[in-house]
């Protein structure tokens, strides 16, 4: 049985280094580079003994996140001049779980970055408290779009690594879910992946952080 992952990936108008990376539990460790090819191919050949979070970096900033297992071949493809709109990844389900979740996510952030402009662009007018209570407005139902949709992801896809990335996501600087608020959901995640991924390091990490805090 073939247990290697396979990454290959297309990213045009580019002949920069790709650089891979693996979550190492609490940080992100390089273990890979290459350069991409005239036609913007690349490829990846990992040897992973058990279920990973990977991601790739490009320059100036850019990166891709994704989850394998041995014996998957990921298909990355991205359009370097519209990075973040244009990421497909394709080759498993958590994947493509994580890849609908940062879309949606990368579109609230567009909307507060447009909240953001309106606010620089009317700093000096007279009524710009008033536009700011009414920013603030919007800024809160973006804000509480995104928790329902982090709570309705970890409710369908409980037992995933994708979930455990959801359940970290930050919001800007501000994490969305907190175990304080939220405990109810990070134990379905922890229960989840108990089930899934038993000796997981990720799961083992995750599992014990939860019982420490409780």
């Amino acid at each position: 049985m073939k247990q290697e992952i396979y990454v290959l990936g297309q990213i045009p108008q580019t002949d920069d280094m790709v650089f891979l990376f693996e979550q190492r539990t609490s940080e992100l460790e390089k273990i890979d580079s290459v350069n991409v090819e005239s036609d913007g191919t690349f490829h990846f050949i990992i040897h992973p003994v058990e279920p990973g979070i990977y991601a790739l970096r490009f320059d100036p900033g850019q990166q891709v996140v994704f989850i394998a297992s041995p014996g998957d071949t990921i298909d990355i493809i991205a359009d370097q001049n519209n990075f973040t709109g244009s990421i497909q990844v394709e080759g498993n389900e958590e994947s493509a779980l994580l890849q609908t979740f940062y879309s949606y996510s990368n579109k609230n952030h567009r909307k507060v970055d447009s909240l953001q402009s309106i606010v620089e662009q009317h700093k000096n007018d007279p009524g710009f408290y008033q536009l700011t209570r009414q920013l603030d407005s919007v800024f809160a139902s973006i804000w509480e779009e995104q928790r329902v949709y982090e709570k309705t992801f970890i409710r369908d896809h409980p037992g995933t690594l994708a979930a455990l990335l959801v359940i970290n996501y930050h919001f800007g600087v501000r994490p969305v879910l907190s175990p304080d608020t939220d405990y109810s959901d990070f134990k379905k995640v922890d229960s989840g992946l108990m089930a899934n991924y038993p000796q997981n390091k990720h799961t083992q990490l995750f599992h014990h952080w939860l019982k420490e805090i409780k």
